[in-house]
């Protein structure tokens, strides 16, 4: 499944104030897969699940060290999606975004806060 996976990418404003919100783009190229399929689509048009179950289960939000909020999925994500949220700037610290899917793997990508003056 990881090889058809590419690394999630974050996109973040340039000029960042502090106490002011800013906006966090994150896309993950993952496939989503609800499993179900036809078994045979000539005889019988009864489902099952043809493959296997594939989908982002959870996406994390750490500002720095803390978990700032958590997003809990089912097979109904679409394919490659792109997350959008906002933050207020608080501190100048990292932000990391890490995916977890059905299977227990991860992946994650952070980008660096620096206030502008």
């Amino acid at each position: 499944m990881s090889s058809k996976v590419k690394p999630p990418r974050m996109r973040i404003g340039r000029r960042i104030k502090k106490d002011h919100v800013f906006k966090v783009k994150v896309r993950f190229e993952h496939p989503s897969f609800t499993g179900l399929g036809q078994a045979e689509p000539e005889t019988t048009p009864a489902f099952n699940r043809a493959i296997p179950v594939s989908f982002i289960r959870n996406m994390l939000v750490y500002y720095g060290e803390d978990l700032v909020s958590r997003f809990n999925m089912t097979s109904a994500i679409a394919d490659n999606p792109m997350f959008t949220f906002k933050l207020k700037a608080v501190k100048e610290a990292p932000v990391k975004v890490v995916f977890i899917n059905n299977a227990g793997e991860r992946w994650e990508t952070s980008k660096d806060i620096k206030f502008s003056a």
